[in-house]
């Protein structure tokens, strides 16, 4: 997909607009705020022209250079990393022609980039605005469950910028976008823009009443249980199943331990730290996750996931039911 820049003036106003055209259609782009330019330090922000845009909801940040001078690939990549992190947005480089041997650099650096009319390297924000048509789903995904079980279990995203709660989660921007759009999708959040055009994540229902509308959505965390005679450096892994309810209540715990690893750990795992894997019996149980546990002082898997992961778990002793209840309602007295 190619992008064209063009050039058209605001009527009675002498400040240049711009909009990019993708695939034949206009996405304006408005110049960046100067409350929001004063946090971009001084070399920047003479060398380079800032506008916002959005394409298909997805905002991203357009600079323009105005100065001569000159900025090499690796420095342009650093400085996108940087104004990224302040910014939250994803940064694109606009420029009027481009060798093709700076172009082959700017890729290499993995630099966002556009050529009028011409080019284009947008790799994550084509990949994101693609998928940022409406979400609909039956189910939560892995991500989406993460980040609203997190939230449950106190960790601090509501009125929150995407790119704040990455710095609080183990997914990347494009990947919790989606995962939002997804809550909103099914009315369990609704995201909301602020004057500078940066979108926040807000929780409207309490807690307890979040968790009873998401009921219907929730996925098991447990991807695949396997089991095996031995587990090398258990301390990397959270304790999970009924060795962590366990742990949460007065259940007597099993013979057998269980471990949650996520479907990562599992493909990169020393195969010699575990012996005799098999789909049946051992002294150990391996419960490969969808999504990592939410993080918790403990080496126990946090409690929401715990009871998703249970909750379908035929086990004989009718016990079980009752302390996920307890463990469930503890939760959110506690909150």
């Amino acid at each position: 997909m190619y992008f064209c820049i063009v050039f058209s003036v605001c009527e009675n106003s002498a400040k240049m607009n711009k909009t990019i055209v993708i695939a034949g259609k206009d996405y304006p782009l408005e110049s960046l705020d100067n409350s929001v330019l004063r946090q971009v330090w001084v070399e920047v922000r003479t060398a380079f022209l800032f506008y916002s845009g959005s394409f298909k909801d997805l905002d991203f940040i357009l600079l323009e250079q105005k100065s001569k001078q000159r900025f090499t690939p690796r420095k342009l990549k650093l400085t996108a990393e940087r104004l990224n992190s302040i910014l939250g947005k994803p940064i694109v480089f606009s420029f009027e022609s481009l060798p093709y041997f700076e172009r082959n650099r700017l890729i290499e650096q993995d630099v966002f980039f556009v050529v009028s009319g011409k080019y284009a390297f947008l790799p994550n924000l084509l990949i994101a605005a693609r998928e940022a048509e409406p979400v609909r789903g039956e189910r939560l995904t892995a991500v989406a469950q993460w980040l609203l079980l997190a939230y449950l279990q106190g960790v601090d995203m509501n009125h929150k910028t995407v790119k704040e709660v990455e710095q609080v989660s183990p997914y990347q921007y494009v990947t919790l976008t989606r995962a939002f759009r997804l809550l909103e999708g099914l009315k369990l959040c609704s995201i909301e823009m602020d004057e500078a055009r940066f979108k926040h994540v807000v929780f409207n229902s309490d807690k307890r009443t979040l968790y009873e509308l998401a009921r219907q959505y929730f996925i098991s965390p447990v991807k695949q249980r396997l089991y095996c005679d031995k587990v090398g450096q258990p301390q990397q892994y959270k304790r999970a199943g009924i060795s962590a309810l366990s742990h949460y209540s007065a259940l007597n715990p099993d013979e057998t331990t269980t471990f949650a690893l996520t479907a990562e750990q599992w493909r990169n795992r020393d195969v010699s730290d575990f012996v005799n894997v098999n789909p049946i019996e051992g002294d150990f149980c391996v419960e490969v996750w969808q999504y990592p546990p939410i993080p918790t002082d403990e080496e126990y898997v946090d409690k929401l996931s715990l009871v998703l992961s249970l909750q379908d778990d035929h086990d004989p002793r009718s016990d079980v039911n009752t302390y996920l209840g307890v463990l469930r309602n503890e939760i959110f007295e506690q909150a």
